[in-house]
């Protein structure tokens, strides 16, 4: 896997690449366009029935929070909080009280204390339980944490050198918070932002790219291994790569399937909806194994979709129909292997009778067609002409 990261004035993007294909984008502008994740002094403005409440922290929508757990806070009281989810066109973000703060090793909370996970694609048990006890004896008291996948076979002194420094940075924003006027956005910072997309994209990478200026250069290779610096003309790097023709393709309702079908993808703000199509495969003499070897070319690409649009929510996949349990089983296995590599550990259920399978998937970044593309002003994004007529 190749990273590449090119950064200019107005956006900073990431692509991961499997050899020639593009496998995962992520398109910042001003290095800020998300802010999962970040920790903010926040001000309660409205607190609703069942403790639900909404923050003020920031320019834009308030956010909304779950303070059931946090009895006695009162409206215009200031209040730590971190971003779970990014603020939609019809929604605020969804910001949380309990606070972590992410290496690339390791994710250190308070809440609850005491207590290690370990990230489940690392499936080595010996491995998992190595570093279960490795963490937890180095950790300080009243701390807990979880384990990510990138420190599958780290060292103790790694693991502790990482824990001593997210332990540090959680304790000078904490600092920080009491003497801070809302809003105020603690961590991360734009450096540490750099650090938080590395340790989501650097596991298994073999070699980063970077193209940008000097100081944005020196940050990455600061942060990460067998970085290498875009010998060409500065923002030409995503040219050289053909990562736009496949970001174009990633815009598209309808992506083909190599044995002549198809799948459509349809994203609204409450769920996205992917259907399966035989298309120019239907010719085919025998329908069962034409309809079960579709479905399973539609399970790679529509993985690969998901991450690469970064579809979140509930995904709706509707594969054509399958008479016998042992295809439904098989397709849903599938499915379920492929999608193991994705990061976000999606849900995945069981297909019911009428082909649908429904998947659950943590809402992150915003989804690519968010950053990249805007509502046309004439149809309201409804790709729709009217055919009445005028008068």
């Amino acid at each position: 896997m190749t990273l590449l990261i090119d950064q200019n004035e107005d956006i900073t993007r990431l692509a991961l690449m499997d050899g020639d294909r593009l496998a995962e984008l992520v398109v910042e502008k001003n290095a800020a366009t998300s802010r999962v994740g970040q920790i903010i002094v926040g001000r309660i403005r409205n607190i609703m029935p069942g403790n639900f409440a909404f923050i003020y922290i920031g320019p834009g929508k308030n956010a909304f929070a779950n303070l059931a757990a946090n009895h006695g806070l009162k409206h215009g009281q200031p209040l730590l909080v971190q971003v779970q989810k990014d603020a939609t066109s019809s929604k605020g973000a969804y910001v949380s009280h309990d606070i972590s703060v992410k290496g690339r090793l390791v994710i250190l909370h308070q809440h609850p204390p005491g207590e290690v996970g370990v990230s489940h694609k690392i499936s080595d048990e010996k491995e998992t339980r190595r570093l279960k006890n490795a963490v937890r004896k180095l950790l300080p008291k009243g701390y807990g944490a979880i384990v990510r996948t990138s420190a599958e076979g780290a060292s103790a002194e790694d693991l502790a050198a990482e824990i001593e420094k997210l332990r540090t940075i959680y304790e000078e924003t904490l600092q920080k918070a009491e003497f801070a006027l809302p809003p105020a956005v603690l961590h991360p910072k734009i450096t540490d932002n750099i650090e938080a997309l590395l340790s989501d994209f650097a596991t298994n990478v073999d070699e980063i790219i970077v193209s940008g200026t000097d100081e944005f250069y020196e940050a990455i290779k600061s942060r990460a291994q067998n970085v290498t610096r875009h010998s060409h003309e500065e923002g030409k790097l995503f040219h050289t790569r053909g990562i736009k023709k496949q970001t174009r393709a990633a815009l598209e309702k309808i992506v083909p399937l190599p044995g002549g079908g198809f799948i459509t993808i349809e994203q609204t703000e409450a769920c996205a909806v992917i259907d399966v199509n035989t298309g120019a495969s239907a010719a085919a003499d025998n329908y069962r194994e034409t309809v079960l070897a579709t479905n399973m070319e539609a399970v790679a690409a529509i993985v690969n979709q998901i991450i690469l649009r970064n579809l979140g929510g509930i995904i709706i996949i509707d594969f054509i129909s399958l008479s016998r349990q042992d295809d439904k089983a098989a397709v849903t296995d599938a499915l379920r292997k492929e999608a193991k590599r994705d990061r976000l550990n999606p849900e995945i259920f069981n297909m019911s009778e009428l082909g649908i399978v429904q998947i659950a998937r943590p809402k992150r970044r915003l989804p690519l067609s968010h950053i990249l593309e805007e509502k046309c002003p004439h149809c309201g994004g409804r790709g729709l002409v009217s055919v009445g007529r005028s008068t």
